[in-house]
């Protein structure tokens, strides 16, 4: 027995049993086409292929180029070398992972050097007797020298990692040079976030996260030489000649005919229901 359900759509009739017999009849034969394929519509959330993965939303991702799978890193900070021979990365872990840019292929897993950090009188050691297992990038900042004999990266927990390259292409922790406190009751240790170096490469540029500051370092020395007042929550800077600019998160600095709240960590809310 049939039925078939006549409605106007627009002053137009519609069939939908037809509609719907049409329909099935497509479908019956795509499947009897293609008997050899897999006809469930339910496949694991995973990695399904060569670059090609299935996410819980029910879409599948066929990425372009070559990935390189880093468990545990989540990446969020990435440098190339001056000549481009090497991809440094680094994430939630307390080391940097060195990629062979053409294969992908991991070349190094490079430790954060210790708290306080003094520098050897030659050379970086090629074994840390106590790497940082704290340590960690930070928002933002990792940087080649120009000559890339050296690498700079923000550790969120108030210093600045100085790494050597060595001329077989092989990089080991150098030293880390401690920032100076913010001062602030709540968190003492600065929150480095993006690094510039100068076009001579004696000056790196550090955007003080949390200080409202960016500072400029002696890259020979590692002595703090001037800060410079900037807006609220800075995040990166860039130069060009004589001039830096920075982003701020928080926009400028109130004054005194700004409206103004506490900024950083929340209140604590109790919750008081029966």
């Amino acid at each position: 027995m049939k039925t078939i359900i006549r409605i106007e759509v627009a002053g137009k009739t519609v069939l939908l049993g037809a509609l719907l017999l049409v329909f099935l009849g497509a479908a019956s034969s795509l499947l009897a086409a293609s008997p050899g394929q897999q006809t469930s519509s339910e496949e694991r959330v995973a990695q399904s292929g060569e670059n090609r993965y299935v996410l819980p939303v029910s879409q599948i991702l066929t990425p372009a180029g070559k990935q390189v799978e880093l468990p545990g890193l989540r990446p969020q900070v990435l440098a190339l070398s001056p000549d481009g021979s090497l991809l440094v990365t680094s994430g939630k872990t307390h080391e940097l992972v060195v990629v062979d840019p053409d294969s992908g292929k991991i070349l190094q897993h490079v430790p954060f050097p210790p708290e306080p950090g003094v520098p050897s009188p030659d050379s970086a050691s090629s074994h840390l007797l106590a790497p940082d297992e704290e340590g960690q990038v930070s928002y933002t900042g990792m940087v080649f020298s120009g000559d890339g004999s050296r690498m700079y990266v923000s550790n969120v927990n108030g210093s600045i990692k100085v790494f050597e390259v060595t001329d077989n292409q092989e990089i080991t922790g150098l030293l880390s040079s401690p920032l100076t406190p913010t001062g602030l009751p709540r968190r003492q240790e600065a929150v480095p976030s993006g690094l510039r170096l100068s076009e001579d490469g004696r000056s790196l540029y550090v955007v003080l996260n949390l200080a409202n500051r960016l500072l400029e370092i002696d890259t020979a020395t590692h002595r703090q030489l001037r800060t410079f007042d900037v807006g609220v929550a800075p995040f990166d800077v860039v130069l060009l000649g004589s001039k830096a600019y920075v982003s701020n998160w928080g926009g400028r600095r109130p004054d005194g005919n700004s409206v103004t709240g506490p900024a950083g960590r929340g209140s604590e809310v109790k919750n008081r229901s029966p």
